[in-house]
């Protein structure tokens, strides 16, 4: 064996080496759960139309879901600095399992308020998780850490949207949804089991405080998060902005895909389940030559590079509806291709572009914001991007979509990213000298 190839392979042992202890206990039971919420996820706005309920609820009921979410996280931040990690979240991911029975049980649309609120109440250990994992891993091997996290565990729950196709196949729409909750409830007990054996705490000294102290944590909290608004850079503000703007067309179709791909293009409920396979597989591995296409080219450059592919993209899908096949002709033969043929290809593209968009925003935001001030800065855009972003733009899609035009959250999608697009190019700029 070559020196390179002992040096790679000594490399590729390290990495794996991060595989112990919290962090493969966390990577195990997030496989899990993400699979639960892919089997559940594939077709689960058709499930809620198929309860009776009008095209502009699914996008309502995610509203509701992140607006609940958005100020739980906050509660739950501070449960996991003052009384630990490991009881909250093991004993929430029970309470995960039980909302899930509550979607599988639902004989109504109008149960499913009742189930969405209820999980996302139950995800408030998710600040206590992330907080263990960032525990878990060396400081001079988080990047390493995290990209294995994610890999492993959006990989391993990837056929998940393969399982719901089978299920619906074999059950039908509705009853395939509901049998698939129930494996998704299964799913989180045994992640919840594990957490509640295997898992470590990672917060010795506990500070338990009374009422009181939630009072000043939260009192403290928003007077941090007007602080940190007021230091950001200018080229921070119009990150934000233009991240905002984004997301709001994101989350305007995200509960209308599945409907649009369907009824209009002609994609059957089967074919789906592949488009959204192709989706969740390939944005896990896009991530690796993202990192690297960031640090060659840039941030910024790569930011715009991944809202051009997803204008791409984006044209190409609303194209779709215009053809029944094309036809390449090779010097040697022809290949002919089908809508469902193209809409994977594009939604491997889409899921490329949302890679890239990722790493680029993430390694950006940390060049541009101090670290004293990364916690509490990165907090309140995740708070504004619910509340200015995701909430509204649930709410637009779904009206959108049912009383105006099945193509205006679409068109609205392409036209925002553009907006968004000239944002960074016209606004934003990378630092001279980036922050540690």
């Amino acid at each position: 064996m070559t020196v390179l190839g002992e040096g790679k392979l000594k490399e590729l042992r390290e990495y794996f080496s991060l595989l112990r202890g919290n962090l493969l206990i966390i990577i195990v039971t997030w496989a899990f759960i993400e699979f639960a919420r892919g089997t559940t996820g594939t077709y689960y706005p058709k499930y809620v139309v198929g309860l009776g309920a009008p095209e502009i609820v699914p996008g309502l009921l995610q509203a509701l879901y992140t607006a609940i979410y958005a100020i739980v996280a906050i509660i739950g931040g501070y449960v996991a600095d003052r009384y630990g990690r490991k009881n909250i979240i093991a004993t929430f991911t029970f309470f995960v399992a039980l909302s899930y029975l509550l979607y599988a049980a639902a004989p109504t649309w109008q149960w499913l308020i009742v189930a969405e609120s209820t999980l996302a109440l139950t995800s408030i250990y998710i600040p206590a998780l992330q907080a263990m994992i960032a525990d878990s891993i060396p400081p001079e091997k988080r990047g390493k850490g995290y990209s294995l996290t994610y890999l492993i565990t959006y990989l391993a729950a990837a056929p998940s949207a393969l399982v719901a196709g089978i299920l619906i196949t074999q059950h039908g729409l509705i009853q395939g949804v509901k049998i698939a909750f129930l494996i998704a409830s299964t799913c989180a007990i045994i992640a919840a089991i594990l957490r509640s054996f295997f898992l470590k705490e990672t917060l010795q000294t506990k500070n338990k405080k009374t009422t009181e102290g939630l009072k000043e944590f939260l009192k403290d909290t928003l007077t941090s998060y007007k602080h940190a608004i007021k230091s950001m850079k200018k080229s921070l503000v119009w990150l934000i902005i233009a991240y905002i703007i984004f997301t709001f067309s994101y989350a305007a179709c995200s509960q209308y895909w599945i409907f649009y791909t369907t009824d209009e293009i002609g994609i059957t409920n089967q074919q789906w389940a592949i488009l959204y396979f192709t989706s969740i597989f390939t944005y896990p591995l896009a991530l690796f030559p993202a990192g690297f296409i960031v640090d060659k080219i840039g941030r910024k450059k790569s930011w715009a590079l991944s809202h051009t592919l997803f204008a791409t993209a984006t044209i190409i899908y609303l194209l779709t509806p215009m053809f029944t096949t094309i036809t390449i002709t090779l010097p040697t033969s022809t290949i002919i291709l089908q809508k469902y043929h193209i809409l994977v290809m594009n939604f491997a593209l889409f899921a490329l572009s949302l890679g890239i968009l990722g790493v680029a925003i993430s390694a950006l935001q940390a060049d541009l914001i101090p670290r004293e001030l990364r916690g509490r800065t990165m907090a309140a855009i995740s708070l504004m991007s619910s509340f200015l972003a995701m909430v509204p733009g649930n709410i637009y899609g779904g009206y959108t979509y049912q009383y105006l035009n099945k193509i205006t959250p679409f068109i609205t999608l392409l036209i925002l990213n553009l907006i968004s697009l000239a944002i960074i190019i016209l606004k934003v700029k990378e630092p001279k000298i980036k922050e540690k």
